[in-house]
């Protein structure tokens, strides 16, 4: 008679069906994520799989979540660390570039891929676990904004924030993505020192409006 596993071991196998179906989504899409194609890779019967998760939506989503936890967790701790506002800001935006080079697999598809969001599962059963990755989001930007207005002034509008949080997330993607792509080599040498240089403009750019 087979005993129940324990909660330690249910979360292992979890953890195991998240990892093989995160790299089936990097090299085959979401598209190429299947039941069938996951049994594969994790040794395991596609109808065993259904007792972790439900559909493959469910299983992308949790990939997502997990991904925005340890951004936003990486985030905090760089906040946390600094007293000088000019210093937090520059420490989040290392964070986030180093987020996208050292975790290129669940970057790709956080912000690369044109793959659901949590719009597309609005009325669906899956909504309150998209949710989860929403509200995750929406306090990194929460977070973004904060440290750019204590750099800027209270004197700049929701607006202009809005403005730099793009200009800058727009900038970070850009160089992630020639990074990630082995592209930036064949422009700049010293692409830690390009991106350097950008920052710092970037950031200049900020006091000079406060």
């Amino acid at each position: 008679m087979k005993t129940a596993r324990g909660k330690k071991e249910i979360s292992r196998i979890r953890e195991k069906i998240l990892e093989s179906a995160l790299d089936i989504i990097v090299l085959k899409g979401l598209d190429g994520l299947t039941m069938r194609n996951l049994a594969k890779g994790t040794g395991m019967t596609a109808p065993n799989l259904y007792n972790y998760f439900s559909n493959k939506d469910e299983i992308y989503i949790h990939i997502i979540i997990c991904g925005f936890k340890m951004l936003y967790a990486d985030l905090k701790a760089a906040n946390d660390l600094h007293e000088d506002k000019t210093d937090r800001l520059r420490a989040m935006i290392d964070t986030y570039m180093a987020f996208g080079i050292n975790k290129p697999r669940y970057y790709d598809i956080m912000f690369t891929r044109p793959t659901p969001k949590y719009n597309d599962y609005i009325g669906t059963p899956l909504e309150k676990i998209s949710e989860i990755e929403y509200k995750i989001s929406m306090e990194i930007a929460a977070l973004a904004l904060k440290t750019a207005a204590d750099v800027i002034g209270t004197s700049a509008g929701d607006e202009l924030l809005t403005q730099r949080l793009v200009q800058i997330w727009s900038l970070l993607h850009g160089m992630i993505t020639l990074n990630n792509s082995q592209v930036m080599g064949y422009v700049a040498q010293s692409a830690d020192s390009v991106y350097k240089k950008i920052i710092d403009e970037f950031i200049d750019s900020l006091q000079t409006s406060s």
